[in-house]
């Protein structure tokens, strides 16, 4: 009971933060997209007019291909049922989903030789699993179980939408926001008063700032969602020492062979781009040795 809890309470958390992030990104959009048009000299009242649709159609359109946006920024690919390894990863997969009560979620695999997974989708009907081709060649068959039941129960969870939308406002974000210092170094229209270059001068602190504000949403994913995943998991496939021996060897891999964009770090079971047991106030993972500990005591 008290578990069950605790998932309702984590679903309805992620419900609140994934409404919170996209107004967040709304707002955020809206400012960025204001001040490109104001700097290349379109009138105020017209630049807010401007902003404030683009700013919600590219919402709209990011949370359409939300699951696409995070296929390309992986370099992720669908599994072949003809290649064995994958083909097993494909049946693992369909069980997890039978034992979780879930749609069976679309497997993709990623050529990096690191041992990683991650889970992304909209919902429980439109979700994927994609490990890495690192973890296919290391892992065992415990081990793999372990990982895919952590994906699952991020699917289960419903925390993919949160951290697949998350994805979507750090890459659009940095991408308008050199856009904007680019309109601002380049550009400039004829704003040519005192008042103007103050306005510039703080868009151009924004656009160095916007990057970072994108990145602290990061810190909207709880750290407790790896904690309970790791448990849900574990509950999943019965068998918490299989999850805790692959993060050992996650541990022990270090992440050379990373792929992709760092816009999708957040997603992964174990970040791709640092070093494995690294973590600071930033880091939306847990020491992966707090990890292990916690199941080995399950």
């Amino acid at each position: 009971m008290p578990e069950k809890i605790l998932l309702e309470d984590q679903i309805s958390r992620n419900k609140q933060k994934t409404v919170l992030i996209a107004l967040f990104m709304l707002g955020l959009m809206f400012a960025l997209v204001f001040a490109v048009a104001w700097v290349w000299g379109i009138p105020t009242e017209l630049a807010a007019l401007i902003a404030f649709p683009v700013a919600l159609i590219y919402v709209v359109i990011s949370y359409s291909f939300s699951v696409q946006s995070v296929i390309a920024a992986t370099k992720a690919r669908p599994a072949d049922p003809k290649v064995r390894k994958e083909k097993l990863l494909i049946n693992k997969v369909e069980d997890m989903a039978i034992a979780a009560g879930l749609p069976k979620p679309q497997v993709y695999i990623q050529d990096s030789a690191d041992i990683n997974a991650f889970a992304t989708g909209k919902g429980s009907d439109d979700s994927l699993i994609c490990v890495t081709q690192g973890a296919l060649d290391q892992l065992n068959q415990e081990e793999l179980e372990g990982v895919i039941g952590h994906e699952m129960s991020h699917i289960m969870n419903r925390d993919i939408l949160l951290a697949t939308v998350t994805v979507g406002v750090v890459g659009a974000i940095a991408l308008i926001s050199e856009i904007l210092l680019r309109s601002f170094l380049y550009g400039g229209g004829d704003r040519d008063n005192k008042g103007s270059a103050v306005m510039i001068i703080i868009g151009i602190v924004f656009a160095i700032l916007a990057p970072i504000f994108a990145r602290l949403t990061y810190l909207a994913i709880s750290r407790n969602r790896e904690y309970l995943a790791d448990a849900s998991g574990a509950h999943l496939t019965r068998d918490p020492q299989g999850l805790a021996s692959a993060l050992e060897k996650i541990k022990k891999d270090l992440p050379d062979h990373p792929v992709g964009s760092k816009t999708a770090a957040s997603l992964y079971i174990s970040n791709p781009f640092t070093p494995r047991n690294y973590s600071n106030i930033f880091s939306t993972h847990p020491p992966i040795d707090d990890r292990i500990k916690r199941l080995k005591e399950m």
